[in-house]
């Protein structure tokens, strides 16, 4: 069992995290209206909707589930011998669902289409449908957390009535282990995006590249992602994805090809590279020309 010291500082870890989560979502809505009245700079503020939500949003919401569970086993409250306990985890369990399922994708979409460019009326639009799916589900998942707060404040459920109790250390191997293997696989994952968002792209001679089609293609996550690079008068007249993952923010990074026809560079990351598809088929543009360089 915890100690007086070890509960009162994991509680306020456990508040900071909060604040960070409210914190996180009240920016991301601020933001994205701005955004929607702004798409002709949108890119920044999508690329920091993005960062909140893969940075502090996603972090915030880990540790709460981790310090959570620690405070459920380590303390005289349980896992399961309460009913609030219980409907605070299925709370938590419907916050995740919301949050990955609504949210998410609404982030992903605005970005890709902002990160590519809104070349096209169509576009903009799209972007903004996105846009306006972030408002109502941050509402919605601050009124959740809301709930969750009342729930930890008033405790409105009595005890669970158990056939039998269960052990402090079953409880800690299954759900500790969930939460471990979660959490270490979501920052492998983090890091791994991370690594290919800051890849360095670079660009051949274009001056040594004779006229013709050149492909080049890079695998990830199990995906193949294939382009094919037309060259004409040592320049860079086409760029075609011949294969990409079946997405459609993967089929948004395709707007990243009008920028490196007309920069006539394969890394554009001035301009763009927030999202890792389109650092990936960037790569792959840069692998093709150094295949026809050879």
């Amino acid at each position: 069992m915890l100690n007086k010291t070890a509960r009162r500082w994991l509680r306020i870890i456990h508040i900071l995290l909060v604040a960070g989560l409210i914190g996180g979502l009240i920016s991301i809505y601020l933001i994205s209206r701005l955004t929607h009245d702004a798409a002709a700079g949108s890119f920044f503020t999508s690329y920091t909707i993005y960062t909140l939500f893969n940075g502090l949003i996603t972090f915030a919401f880990y540790g709460l589930v981790t310090t959570g569970l620690i405070y459920s086993v380590f303390t005289h409250w349980g896992l399961t011998k309460h009913w609030w306990v219980i409907g605070k985890w299925l709370g938590a369990l419907s916050l995740f669902a919301l949050v990955w399922i609504w949210l998410g994708p609404a982030i992903n979409g605005m970005t890709a289409l902002a990160d590519a460019g809104l070349s096209t009326p169509a576009k903009v639009a799209e972007f903004r449908a996105f846009v306006d799916k972030i408002g109502p589900a941050v509402l919605v998942t601050l009124i959740m957390l809301s709930a969750l707060i009342a729930i930890t404040i008033f405790k409105p459920w009595g005890q669970h009535s158990q056939a039998y109790a269960l052990r402090r250390g079953v409880i800690l191997s299954l759900t500790g282990f969930a939460v471990v293997v979660s959490v270490g696989l979501g920052l492998l994952a983090h890091y791994d995006l991370e690594s290919f968002r800051k890849m360095t792209i670079s660009t051949p001679d274009l001056s040594q590249i004779h006229d013709g089609d050149y492909q080049g293609a890079v695998s990830y996550a199990g995906f193949q992602y294939q382009v094919a690079v037309r060259i004409s008068d040592h320049q860079i007249i086409a760029v075609q994805a011949l294969d990409n993952r079946n997405s459609p923010y993967a089929r948004f990074a395709e707007g990243i090809f009008p920028r490196v026809i007309a920069q006539q560079s394969a890394g554009v990351d001035g301009i763009t590279g927030a999202t890792t598809t389109s650092k990936i088929l960037m790569q792959a543009i840069q692998r093709a020309l150094e295949g026809a360089a050879l």
